[in-house]
Protein backbone atom coordinates (compact mmCIF):
# COMPACT_ATOMS: atom_id res chain seq x y z
CA UNK A 1 0.00 0.00 0.00
CA UNK A 2 0.78 3.84 -0.48
CA UNK A 3 0.94 4.43 3.09
CA UNK A 4 3.52 1.95 3.89
CA UNK A 5 5.97 2.59 1.18
CA UNK A 6 5.99 6.10 2.78
CA UNK A 7 6.64 4.94 5.67
CA UNK A 8 8.82 2.49 4.75
CA UNK A 9 11.13 4.77 2.90
CA UNK A 10 11.07 7.62 5.83
CA UNK A 11 11.84 5.06 8.42
CA UNK A 12 14.69 3.07 8.06
CA UNK A 13 17.50 3.44 10.65
CA UNK A 14 19.98 5.74 8.00
CA UNK A 15 16.67 8.07 7.88
CA UNK A 16 16.51 7.87 11.42
CA UNK A 17 19.96 8.52 12.34
CA UNK A 18 19.93 11.90 10.02
CA UNK A 19 16.61 13.24 11.51
CA UNK A 20 18.58 13.29 14.93
CA UNK A 21 21.40 14.89 13.21
CA UNK A 22 19.12 17.17 12.13
CA UNK A 23 17.06 17.82 15.50
CA UNK A 24 20.50 18.84 16.77
CA UNK A 25 21.53 21.54 14.52
CA UNK A 26 17.75 22.86 14.49
CA UNK A 27 18.44 23.53 18.14
CA UNK A 28 21.73 25.17 17.68
CA UNK A 29 19.89 27.70 15.17
CA UNK A 30 17.50 28.54 16.90
CA UNK A 31 14.64 25.56 16.58
CA UNK A 32 15.11 25.57 20.36
CA UNK A 33 11.81 26.00 22.29
CA UNK A 34 10.16 22.45 21.54
CA UNK A 35 8.72 22.22 24.93
CA UNK A 36 8.15 26.01 25.96
CA UNK A 37 5.06 28.18 25.94
CA UNK A 38 2.43 26.13 24.38
CA UNK A 39 -0.91 25.89 25.26
CA UNK A 40 -3.40 22.86 27.35
CA UNK A 41 -4.05 22.31 23.76
CA UNK A 42 -0.40 21.19 22.54
CA UNK A 43 1.91 18.37 23.68
CA UNK A 44 4.93 20.35 21.63
CA UNK A 45 5.52 23.62 19.64
CA UNK A 46 8.20 23.59 16.87
CA UNK A 47 8.81 26.85 15.80
CA UNK A 48 5.95 28.37 14.97
CA UNK A 49 4.24 24.87 14.43
CA UNK A 50 1.88 23.23 17.10
CA UNK A 51 1.81 19.54 17.58
CA UNK A 52 -2.13 19.33 19.14
CA UNK A 53 -3.56 17.00 21.45
CA UNK A 54 -6.00 15.90 18.33
CA UNK A 55 -3.06 15.51 16.20
CA UNK A 56 -1.15 13.24 18.65
CA UNK A 57 -3.93 11.31 19.72
CA UNK A 58 -4.47 10.29 16.32
CA UNK A 59 -0.74 9.14 15.16
CA UNK A 60 -0.91 7.47 18.57
CA UNK A 61 -4.40 5.30 17.76
CA UNK A 62 -3.17 4.72 14.54
CA UNK A 63 0.12 3.24 15.49
CA UNK A 64 -1.50 1.28 18.34
CA UNK A 65 -3.81 -0.41 15.78
CA UNK A 66 -0.80 -1.14 13.50
CA UNK A 67 0.91 -3.24 16.60
CA UNK A 68 -2.34 -4.81 17.27
CA UNK A 69 -2.72 -6.57 13.95
CA UNK A 70 1.30 -7.40 13.98
CA UNK A 71 1.11 -9.17 17.24
CA UNK A 72 -2.78 -10.68 16.30
CA UNK A 73 -4.19 -9.51 19.67
CA UNK A 74 -5.14 -6.30 21.34
CA UNK A 75 -2.35 -4.06 22.92
CA UNK A 76 -3.86 -1.83 25.82
CA UNK A 77 -2.05 1.66 26.23
CA UNK A 78 -0.21 0.66 29.47
CA UNK A 79 1.75 -1.79 27.18
CA UNK A 80 2.32 0.84 24.98
CA UNK A 81 3.34 3.26 27.22
CA UNK A 82 5.73 0.19 28.99
CA UNK A 83 7.07 -0.07 25.38
CA UNK A 84 7.68 3.50 25.05
CA UNK A 85 5.34 3.72 22.09
CA UNK A 86 4.14 7.69 23.09
CA UNK A 87 7.37 8.71 23.61
CA UNK A 88 8.54 7.58 20.30
CA UNK A 89 6.07 9.10 18.18
CA UNK A 90 6.07 12.46 19.99
CA UNK A 91 9.76 12.33 18.94
CA UNK A 92 9.31 11.32 15.60
CA UNK A 93 6.41 13.73 14.93
CA UNK A 94 9.02 16.30 16.40
CA UNK A 95 11.39 15.44 13.82
CA UNK A 96 9.17 15.64 11.13
CA UNK A 97 7.57 19.18 12.29
CA UNK A 98 11.49 20.69 12.60
CA UNK A 99 12.16 19.18 9.60
CA UNK A 100 8.59 21.14 8.00
CA UNK A 101 9.89 24.38 9.82
CA UNK A 102 13.69 24.12 8.23
CA UNK A 103 12.07 23.53 4.79
CA UNK A 104 9.73 26.66 4.95
CA UNK A 105 12.75 28.81 6.48
CA UNK A 106 15.01 27.83 3.42
CA UNK A 107 12.31 28.46 0.73
CA UNK A 108 12.52 24.93 -0.30
CA UNK A 109 9.44 23.71 -2.71
CA UNK A 110 8.52 20.97 -5.03
CA UNK A 111 6.96 21.91 -7.98
CA UNK A 112 3.40 20.23 -8.58
CA UNK A 113 4.94 18.41 -12.40
CA UNK A 114 7.70 16.73 -10.31
CA UNK A 115 4.89 15.44 -7.74
CA UNK A 116 2.68 14.16 -10.84
CA UNK A 117 5.51 12.44 -12.01
CA UNK A 118 6.72 10.74 -8.63
CA UNK A 119 3.01 9.45 -8.76
CA UNK A 120 3.09 7.95 -11.94
CA UNK A 121 6.42 6.34 -11.14
CA UNK A 122 5.23 4.81 -7.58
CA UNK A 123 5.35 1.08 -8.52
CA UNK A 124 2.03 0.53 -5.97
CA UNK A 125 0.49 2.68 -8.73
CA UNK A 126 0.66 0.63 -11.53
CA UNK A 127 -2.37 -1.11 -12.93
CA UNK A 128 -2.05 -5.24 -14.40
CA UNK A 129 0.10 -3.63 -17.53
CA UNK A 130 2.60 -2.16 -15.59
CA UNK A 131 1.43 1.50 -15.91
CA UNK A 132 0.12 4.05 -14.09
CA UNK A 133 -3.73 3.91 -13.41
CA UNK A 134 -5.31 6.50 -12.34
CA UNK A 135 -8.47 4.60 -11.23
CA UNK A 136 -6.00 2.21 -9.15
CA UNK A 137 -4.11 5.36 -8.05
CA UNK A 138 -7.82 6.83 -6.10
CA UNK A 139 -8.46 3.23 -4.87
CA UNK A 140 -4.96 2.52 -3.13
CA UNK A 141 -4.79 6.23 -1.52
CA UNK A 142 -8.79 5.87 -0.12
CA UNK A 143 -8.26 2.56 1.05
CA UNK A 144 -5.12 4.48 3.02
CA UNK A 145 -7.28 6.90 5.15
CA UNK A 146 -6.21 9.79 2.00
CA UNK A 147 -7.77 12.19 -0.06
CA UNK A 148 -5.81 12.99 -3.11
CA UNK A 149 -5.10 16.66 -1.42
CA UNK A 150 -3.79 15.29 1.71
CA UNK A 151 -1.82 12.44 -0.48
CA UNK A 152 0.02 15.23 -2.52
CA UNK A 153 0.67 17.00 0.32
CA UNK A 154 2.09 14.20 2.57
CA UNK A 155 4.47 13.36 -0.75
CA UNK A 156 5.17 16.84 -0.84
CA UNK A 157 6.30 17.73 2.70
CA UNK A 158 8.32 13.73 2.58
CA UNK A 159 10.00 15.03 -0.21
CA UNK A 160 11.39 18.31 1.18
CA UNK A 161 12.45 16.27 4.51
CA UNK A 162 14.52 13.98 1.81
CA UNK A 163 15.89 16.39 0.42
CA UNK A 164 17.41 18.55 3.93
CA UNK A 165 18.25 15.11 5.49
CA UNK A 166 20.07 14.32 2.02
CA UNK A 167 22.11 17.77 2.29
CA UNK A 168 23.26 16.72 5.47
CA UNK A 169 24.19 13.41 5.60
CA UNK A 170 24.67 12.62 1.95
CA UNK A 171 27.87 10.90 2.52
CA UNK A 172 27.56 9.57 5.96
CA UNK A 173 28.04 5.32 5.53
CA UNK A 174 28.16 3.72 8.61
CA UNK A 175 30.50 0.93 9.42
CA UNK A 176 30.56 -2.57 8.14
CA UNK A 177 29.61 -4.28 11.05
CA UNK A 178 26.65 -2.51 11.61
CA UNK A 179 25.58 -2.58 7.96
CA UNK A 180 26.52 -6.19 8.45
CA UNK A 181 24.29 -7.12 11.68
CA UNK A 182 21.18 -5.06 10.17
CA UNK A 183 21.80 -7.50 6.94
CA UNK A 184 21.57 -10.50 8.83
CA UNK A 185 19.03 -9.59 11.28
CA UNK A 186 16.83 -8.51 8.44
CA UNK A 187 17.24 -11.50 5.88
CA UNK A 188 18.19 -14.52 8.14
CA UNK A 189 15.60 -17.21 8.00
CA UNK A 190 15.85 -20.65 9.88
CA UNK A 191 13.97 -23.62 9.26
CA UNK A 192 12.73 -25.69 12.44
CA UNK A 193 11.47 -29.27 13.32
CA UNK A 194 9.77 -30.07 16.79
CA UNK A 195 8.02 -32.32 18.35
CA UNK A 196 5.11 -31.65 20.43
CA UNK A 197 4.08 -34.00 23.33
CA UNK A 198 0.57 -33.76 24.67
CA UNK A 199 -1.37 -35.65 27.80
CA UNK A 200 -2.13 -38.33 25.44
CA UNK A 201 1.43 -39.13 25.22
CA UNK A 202 1.78 -39.46 29.10
CA UNK A 203 -0.34 -42.86 29.10
CA UNK A 204 -2.70 -44.37 31.46
CA UNK A 205 -2.31 -42.52 34.68
CA UNK A 206 -3.66 -44.51 37.73
CA UNK A 207 -5.70 -43.26 40.54
CA UNK A 208 -4.22 -42.31 43.23
CA UNK A 209 -4.19 -44.05 46.25
CA UNK A 210 -5.86 -42.22 49.53
CA UNK A 211 -1.98 -42.51 50.86
CA UNK A 212 -0.67 -40.84 48.04
CA UNK A 213 -2.94 -37.85 48.15
CA UNK A 214 -2.91 -37.56 52.14
CA UNK A 215 1.07 -37.07 51.40
CA UNK A 216 0.56 -34.89 48.78
CA UNK A 217 -1.77 -32.52 50.58
CA UNK A 218 0.59 -32.46 53.47
CA UNK A 219 3.27 -31.31 51.58
CA UNK A 220 1.26 -28.77 49.16
CA UNK A 221 -1.25 -27.95 52.39
CA UNK A 222 -0.38 -23.59 51.42
CA UNK A 223 -1.59 -24.68 47.56
CA UNK A 224 -4.97 -25.38 48.72
CA UNK A 225 -5.77 -22.92 51.36
CA UNK A 226 -9.38 -20.94 51.04
CA UNK A 227 -8.82 -17.35 49.50
CA UNK A 228 -9.96 -14.33 51.70
CA UNK A 229 -13.50 -13.44 50.30
CA UNK A 230 -15.23 -9.91 50.50
CA UNK A 231 -18.95 -9.27 50.12
CA UNK A 232 -19.27 -5.66 48.71
CA UNK A 233 -21.95 -3.46 47.52
CA UNK A 234 -21.09 -1.14 44.81
CA UNK A 235 -23.08 1.78 42.65
CA UNK A 236 -22.17 2.82 39.24
CA UNK A 237 -23.39 6.33 38.14
CA UNK A 238 -22.58 6.64 34.48
CA UNK A 239 -24.38 8.66 31.57
CA UNK A 240 -25.88 5.16 30.39
CA UNK A 241 -27.16 3.99 34.11
CA UNK A 242 -28.80 7.57 35.02
CA UNK A 243 -30.21 8.23 31.61
CA UNK A 244 -33.90 5.75 31.64
CA UNK A 245 -34.60 7.84 34.96
CA UNK A 246 -34.60 10.76 32.75
CA UNK A 247 -37.89 12.12 30.91
CA UNK A 248 -37.70 13.72 27.34
CA UNK A 249 -40.64 15.57 26.11
CA UNK A 250 -41.69 14.45 22.34
CA UNK A 251 -41.82 17.91 21.51
CA UNK A 252 -37.64 17.59 22.73
CA UNK A 253 -37.25 15.19 20.39
CA UNK A 254 -38.80 16.43 17.48
CA UNK A 255 -36.94 19.66 18.14
CA UNK A 256 -33.84 17.52 17.68
CA UNK A 257 -34.66 15.74 15.10
CA UNK A 258 -35.08 18.93 13.11
CA UNK A 259 -31.69 19.87 14.02
CA UNK A 260 -30.12 16.93 13.36
CA UNK A 261 -31.99 15.96 10.17
CA UNK A 262 -28.63 15.47 7.66
CA UNK A 263 -27.47 13.22 10.17
CA UNK A 264 -30.38 10.93 8.96
CA UNK A 265 -30.50 11.81 5.26
CA UNK A 266 -28.74 9.40 2.85
CA UNK A 267 -26.88 11.10 -0.35
CA UNK A 268 -27.87 10.28 -3.62
CA UNK A 269 -25.47 7.83 -4.88
CA UNK A 270 -24.31 6.81 -8.78
CA UNK A 271 -22.36 3.82 -10.10
CA UNK A 272 -19.93 5.69 -12.11
CA UNK A 273 -17.50 4.45 -15.01
CA UNK A 274 -14.94 6.70 -16.63
CA UNK A 275 -12.34 6.14 -19.27
CA UNK A 276 -8.80 8.44 -18.84
CA UNK A 277 -7.64 9.21 -22.21
CA UNK A 278 -3.82 10.96 -22.35
CA UNK A 279 -5.31 13.84 -24.18
CA UNK A 280 -8.20 15.82 -24.66
CA UNK A 281 -8.62 15.37 -28.47
CA UNK A 282 -8.46 11.70 -28.01
CA UNK A 283 -11.20 11.51 -25.67
CA UNK A 284 -13.06 13.65 -27.92
CA UNK A 285 -12.89 11.17 -31.08
CA UNK A 286 -14.09 8.59 -28.40
CA UNK A 287 -16.95 10.91 -27.38
CA UNK A 288 -17.78 11.19 -31.18
CA UNK A 289 -17.95 7.55 -31.96
CA UNK A 290 -20.01 6.84 -29.27
CA UNK A 291 -22.61 9.31 -29.86
CA UNK A 292 -22.28 7.71 -33.50
CA UNK A 293 -23.20 4.46 -32.02
CA UNK A 294 -20.73 2.54 -30.86
CA UNK A 295 -20.77 0.79 -27.47
CA UNK A 296 -18.91 2.34 -24.09
CA UNK A 297 -17.58 -1.42 -23.81
CA UNK A 298 -15.85 -1.22 -27.30
CA UNK A 299 -14.06 1.89 -26.18
CA UNK A 300 -12.41 0.14 -23.29
CA UNK A 301 -11.69 -2.73 -25.09
CA UNK A 302 -9.73 -1.19 -27.37
CA UNK A 303 -7.84 0.79 -25.29
CA UNK A 304 -7.00 -2.43 -23.10
CA UNK A 305 -9.03 -2.14 -20.18
CA UNK A 306 -11.02 -4.75 -17.96
CA UNK A 307 -14.69 -3.77 -16.56
CA UNK A 308 -13.31 -3.37 -13.44
CA UNK A 309 -10.39 -0.62 -14.17
CA UNK A 310 -12.72 1.48 -15.44
CA UNK A 311 -15.58 0.85 -12.37
CA UNK A 312 -15.27 3.55 -9.73
CA UNK A 313 -18.00 1.94 -7.90
CA UNK A 314 -21.29 3.12 -6.12
CA UNK A 315 -20.50 6.97 -5.11
CA UNK A 316 -21.81 9.69 -3.18
CA UNK A 317 -20.88 13.14 -4.99
CA UNK A 318 -18.34 13.88 -1.95
CA UNK A 319 -17.12 10.83 -2.08
CA UNK A 320 -15.43 11.53 -5.56
CA UNK A 321 -11.99 12.91 -5.59
CA UNK A 322 -12.19 14.86 -8.78
CA UNK A 323 -14.42 17.74 -8.70
CA UNK A 324 -14.72 18.39 -11.94
CA UNK A 325 -14.93 14.60 -13.03
CA UNK A 326 -18.25 14.48 -10.00
CA UNK A 327 -19.82 17.37 -11.48
CA UNK A 328 -19.94 15.85 -14.72
CA UNK A 329 -21.01 12.48 -13.50
CA UNK A 330 -24.15 14.07 -11.35
CA UNK A 331 -25.48 15.97 -13.89
CA UNK A 332 -26.05 12.75 -16.44
CA UNK A 333 -28.93 11.14 -16.93
CA UNK A 334 -28.69 7.37 -16.15
CA UNK A 335 -26.96 5.14 -19.31
CA UNK A 336 -25.54 8.33 -20.70
CA UNK A 337 -22.15 9.26 -21.46
CA UNK A 338 -20.65 12.58 -20.59
CA UNK A 339 -18.42 15.10 -23.11
CA UNK A 340 -14.38 15.12 -22.35
CA UNK A 341 -13.82 16.29 -19.03
CA UNK A 342 -10.46 17.28 -18.08
CA UNK A 343 -9.63 16.19 -15.22
CA UNK A 344 -6.63 16.08 -12.51
CA UNK A 345 -4.39 12.79 -14.35
CA UNK A 346 -6.01 13.22 -18.01
CA UNK A 347 -9.49 13.30 -20.48
CA UNK A 348 -12.15 11.53 -19.30
CA UNK A 349 -15.25 10.23 -20.24
CA UNK A 350 -18.39 9.27 -17.58
CA UNK A 351 -20.67 7.06 -17.63
CA UNK A 352 -23.64 6.36 -15.27
CA UNK A 353 -25.13 3.31 -15.52
CA UNK A 354 -26.96 3.02 -12.00
CA UNK A 355 -28.47 6.09 -9.86
CA UNK A 356 -30.13 5.20 -6.74
CA UNK A 357 -31.64 8.76 -5.36
CA UNK A 358 -31.56 10.61 -1.82
CA UNK A 359 -33.14 9.25 0.86
CA UNK A 360 -34.17 9.97 4.41
CA UNK A 361 -35.21 8.34 7.41
CA UNK A 362 -38.45 9.69 8.50
CA UNK A 363 -39.18 10.61 12.54
CA UNK A 364 -40.86 7.43 13.20
CA UNK A 365 -38.02 5.71 12.50
CA UNK A 366 -35.18 7.22 14.59
CA UNK A 367 -37.64 8.81 17.78
CA UNK A 368 -36.87 6.03 19.86
CA UNK A 369 -33.03 6.31 19.56
CA UNK A 370 -32.66 9.38 19.45
CA UNK A 371 -34.79 10.08 22.78
CA UNK A 372 -32.00 7.86 24.15
CA UNK A 373 -29.40 10.01 23.05
CA UNK A 374 -30.86 12.77 24.64
CA UNK A 375 -31.51 11.21 27.76
CA UNK A 376 -27.56 10.71 28.04
CA UNK A 377 -26.60 13.86 27.10
CA UNK A 378 -29.07 15.74 29.80
CA UNK A 379 -27.72 12.66 32.24
CA UNK A 380 -24.20 13.69 31.36
CA UNK A 381 -25.14 17.63 32.65
CA UNK A 382 -27.47 15.99 35.66
CA UNK A 383 -24.74 13.65 36.78
CA UNK A 384 -22.60 16.00 39.15
CA UNK A 385 -25.83 17.08 40.41
CA UNK A 386 -26.43 13.20 41.35
CA UNK A 387 -22.77 13.03 42.65
CA UNK A 388 -23.09 15.66 45.28
CA UNK A 389 -26.45 14.18 46.48
CA UNK A 390 -24.80 11.18 47.29
CA UNK A 391 -21.79 12.36 48.79
CA UNK A 392 -24.00 14.63 51.30
CA UNK A 393 -25.94 11.52 52.31
CA UNK A 394 -23.37 9.17 53.17
CA UNK A 395 -21.83 12.27 54.86
CA UNK A 396 -25.15 12.29 57.13
CA UNK A 397 -24.21 8.60 57.63
CA UNK A 398 -26.41 6.68 55.20
CA UNK A 399 -24.78 3.59 54.10
CA UNK A 400 -24.56 3.00 50.23
CA UNK A 401 -27.54 0.70 50.10
CA UNK A 402 -29.42 3.30 51.78
CA UNK A 403 -28.35 5.79 49.90
CA UNK A 404 -29.29 4.28 46.30
CA UNK A 405 -32.56 2.88 47.45
CA UNK A 406 -33.44 7.13 48.20
CA UNK A 407 -32.15 8.40 45.23
CA UNK A 408 -33.42 5.48 43.20
CA UNK A 409 -30.45 4.00 42.19
CA UNK A 410 -29.78 0.61 41.10
CA UNK A 411 -27.12 -1.00 44.25
CA UNK A 412 -25.29 -4.32 43.13
CA UNK A 413 -23.86 -6.73 45.96
CA UNK A 414 -21.37 -9.24 45.32
CA UNK A 415 -21.85 -12.09 47.22
CA UNK A 416 -18.25 -13.79 47.80
CA UNK A 417 -15.14 -12.69 45.86
CA UNK A 418 -11.65 -13.32 46.17
CA UNK A 419 -8.52 -11.09 44.88
CA UNK A 420 -8.75 -12.46 41.37
CA UNK A 421 -12.18 -11.43 40.84
CA UNK A 422 -13.58 -15.01 41.10
CA UNK A 423 -16.28 -16.63 43.73
CA UNK A 424 -16.32 -19.72 45.70
CA UNK A 425 -16.80 -21.78 42.92
CA UNK A 426 -13.76 -21.04 40.88
CA UNK A 427 -15.75 -19.13 38.47
CA UNK A 428 -14.25 -15.34 37.45
CA UNK A 429 -17.36 -12.54 38.17
CA UNK A 430 -18.48 -11.11 34.61
CA UNK A 431 -19.79 -7.70 34.15
CA UNK A 432 -17.76 -6.03 37.23
CA UNK A 433 -16.93 -2.70 36.38
CA UNK A 434 -13.98 -1.32 36.18
CA UNK A 435 -12.54 -4.05 37.36
CA UNK A 436 -8.18 -3.13 37.34
CA UNK A 437 -9.51 -0.54 40.26
CA UNK A 438 -12.35 -1.89 42.08
CA UNK A 439 -10.88 -5.53 43.23
CA UNK A 440 -7.65 -3.81 44.90
CA UNK A 441 -10.18 -0.94 46.09
CA UNK A 442 -12.27 -3.37 47.95
CA UNK A 443 -9.64 -5.54 49.49
CA UNK A 444 -7.34 -2.46 50.65
CA UNK A 445 -10.59 -1.02 52.13
CA UNK A 446 -12.20 -1.99 55.85
CA UNK A 447 -15.40 -3.43 56.40
CA UNK A 448 -18.54 -0.95 57.18
CA UNK A 449 -15.55 2.17 56.59
CA UNK A 450 -16.54 4.71 53.94
CA UNK A 451 -14.65 4.55 51.06
CA UNK A 452 -13.78 7.58 48.08
CA UNK A 453 -15.59 6.87 45.09
CA UNK A 454 -13.45 5.66 41.79
CA UNK A 455 -13.81 7.78 38.69
CA UNK A 456 -14.59 5.81 35.21
CA UNK A 457 -12.73 8.03 32.97
CA UNK A 458 -14.30 6.22 30.08
CA UNK A 459 -17.31 5.29 30.75
CA UNK A 460 -17.34 9.75 32.13
CA UNK A 461 -18.64 8.56 35.88
CA UNK A 462 -18.08 7.38 39.27
CA UNK A 463 -18.17 3.83 41.39
CA UNK A 464 -18.94 4.10 44.88
CA UNK A 465 -18.32 0.72 46.86
CA UNK A 466 -18.63 -0.48 50.53
CA UNK A 467 -16.95 -3.74 52.14
CA UNK A 468 -20.09 -5.48 53.86
CA UNK A 469 -18.00 -8.60 55.42
CA UNK A 470 -14.55 -10.20 55.22
CA UNK A 471 -13.96 -14.05 55.39
CA UNK A 472 -10.65 -14.39 55.80
CA UNK A 473 -7.94 -17.13 54.57
CA UNK A 474 -8.42 -20.56 55.79
CA UNK A 475 -6.50 -23.83 55.37
CA UNK A 476 -9.18 -26.39 53.83
CA UNK A 477 -9.43 -29.70 55.15
CA UNK A 478 -8.82 -32.88 53.03
CA UNK A 479 -12.10 -33.70 52.66
CA UNK A 480 -13.48 -30.46 51.43
CA UNK A 481 -9.87 -29.67 48.60
CA UNK A 482 -9.99 -33.60 48.08
CA UNK A 483 -11.05 -33.06 44.36
CA UNK A 484 -7.93 -30.05 44.02
CA UNK A 485 -6.11 -32.77 45.17
CA UNK A 486 -6.28 -35.07 43.04
CA UNK A 487 -6.55 -33.38 39.90
CA UNK A 488 -2.88 -31.63 40.78
CA UNK A 489 -1.59 -35.09 41.74
CA UNK A 490 -2.43 -36.33 38.30
CA UNK A 491 -1.30 -33.10 36.46
CA UNK A 492 2.24 -33.37 38.13
CA UNK A 493 2.47 -37.29 36.99
CA UNK A 494 1.51 -36.22 33.89
CA UNK A 495 4.23 -33.94 33.53
CA UNK A 496 6.95 -35.96 35.15
CA UNK A 497 5.81 -38.94 32.88
CA UNK A 498 6.20 -36.53 29.62
CA UNK A 499 9.88 -34.93 31.03
CA UNK A 500 11.15 -39.12 30.86
CA UNK A 501 9.31 -39.39 27.43
CA UNK A 502 11.24 -35.84 26.19
CA UNK A 503 14.68 -36.82 27.22
CA UNK A 504 14.36 -40.44 25.99
CA UNK A 505 13.66 -38.63 22.64
CA UNK A 506 16.76 -36.16 22.96
CA UNK A 507 19.28 -39.11 23.60
CA UNK A 508 18.21 -40.69 20.90
CA UNK A 509 18.65 -38.14 18.61
CA UNK A 510 21.89 -37.47 20.31
CA UNK A 511 22.93 -40.79 19.42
Amino acid sequence: MALDYLRKRAGGIFAKILLGLLIIAFAIWGVADVFRGFGAQDVAVVGSTKISIEGFRRVYTERLQQLSRQYGRGITNEQARAMGLDRQILGEMIAEYALDQKAHQLGLGISDAVIVERIHANPNFRGPGGVFEPTYFREVIRQNGFSEADYIATERRLMLRRQLAGSLGGDIRPPAALRDAIRRYENEERAIDFVRLGRAEAGAVPVPTPEQIAAYYEANKTDFRAPEYREIVFVTLTPETLAPWIEISDEDVRKAYEARRERYATPERREIEQIVFPSMDQAKAAADRIAAGTPFQDIVKERGLDPKDVALGLLAKREMLDQAVADAAFSLARGKVSAPVPGRFGAVLVRVNKIEPASERPFASVASELRQELQVERARREMLDLRDKIEDERAAGSNLSEVAQKLRLPAVTLGAMDRTGRGPNGESIENLPARDQLIPAAFNAQAGVDTDPIELRQAGGYLWYEVKKITPARERTLEEARASVEQRWRDEETAKRLVARADAIRQRLGA
